[in-house]
């Protein structure tokens, strides 16, 4: 399984290293909508695909299940 960030996926990589802290996918979008085209939807799939090749990580809001804080898991 190809592992290396796509650009989209890139871009969305350097939203976390500039943070250095966990996001949410709320935050995110915040982030990276006002600077390029991507929909919301786009950017929660990116996230899903960066989880699943290992370059993110995540944990579920102990207050609210539907929230998920994600953080690098691999640096720059």
């Amino acid at each position: 399984m190809e592992t290396t960030p796509s650009q989209s996926e890139w871009l969305i990589m350097e939203v976390f290293w500039a943070a250095g802290t966990s996001l949410t996918a709320k935050e995110v979008i915040g982030k990276i909508c006002n600077k390029t085209d991507m929909s919301p939807r786009m950017v929660r799939v990116l996230l899903n695909r960066l989880w699943q090749k290992g370059v993110l990580r995540y944990t579920v809001d102990e207050h609210d299940a539907r929230v998920y804080h994600y953080a690098a898991a691999k640096s720059k």
